[in-house]
């Protein structure tokens, strides 16, 4: 067989996560990176139940979901000490099991699927490839979180190992509120493509 590139980061489970001191310094970096943005406030903080309760008393629609840390050991293949393997944290929104102030799935607006802009994005690709044609692409750090979450206000709840000290003794089940668009959020990519929009048009440029 003929030996290829995969790319490949290794999973790392949840234990090994929490024992292992570099893998659980990668999450809390990615931890704390995220309440620095602002993405949530650990001020916000209250019991899941009166969030409830209150959004039942003024009939208000909310959304009740969760946060969960994902670890991978990049170029896990190498030697131990080489630079190049290291470990990184992801935390994201799990978006397959939200739940409204009523506890039934809760409705999104769905809208993140942009069929105009991925062809277009083909189609710059394609003039790319042309002999004598270049083209360059650029990612955004921590694209999604730069754009404020809208719609039904987002309570979320935090793995325990992440509880600030002065909650484990005070709350049964806190929540916080989610600010901006985390990933794994199903309108998270509406809301950034929206961002992203208002400014590109602030720097007069245009679409072609």
């Amino acid at each position: 067989l003929i030996p290829f590139n995969a790319f490949v980061a290794r999973p790392v489970g949840r234990k090994e996560m929490l024992s292992n001191t570099k893998a659980s310094d990668a999450m809390k970096t990615e931890w704390d990176k995220l309440i620095k943005k602002g993405v949530w406030s650990n001020k916000t903080v209250r019991e899941r139940k009166d969030v409830v309760a209150e959004a039942k008393r003024k009939e208000e629609t909310i959304h009740l979901g969760s946060l969960a840390g994902i670890c991978v050991e990049k170029n896990s293949e190498l030697k131990d000490g080489d630079p190049m393997k290291k470990f990184k944290g992801r935390v994201v929104f799990l978006g397959n099991n939200v739940k409204d102030q009523n506890w039934e799935a809760a409705m999104f607006q769905d809208m993140g699927s942009a069929p105009a802009t991925m062809e277009a994005s083909r189609c710059a690709d394609c003039y790319g490839c042309v002999p004598g044609n270049s083209i360059e692409c650029a990612d955004a750090e921590q694209a999604y979180v730069q754009a404020k979450l809208s719609g039904p206000a987002t309570w979320i709840t935090l793995p325990r190992e992440v509880w600030p000290k002065e909650w484990k003794n005070k709350y049964t089940c806190p929540v916080v509120k989610l600010e901006l668009a985390l990933y794994g959020h199903p309108d998270s990519g509406t809301f950034w493509e929206a961002k992203c929009d208002a400014e590109v048009k602030k720097l007069s440029l245009i679409h072609i």
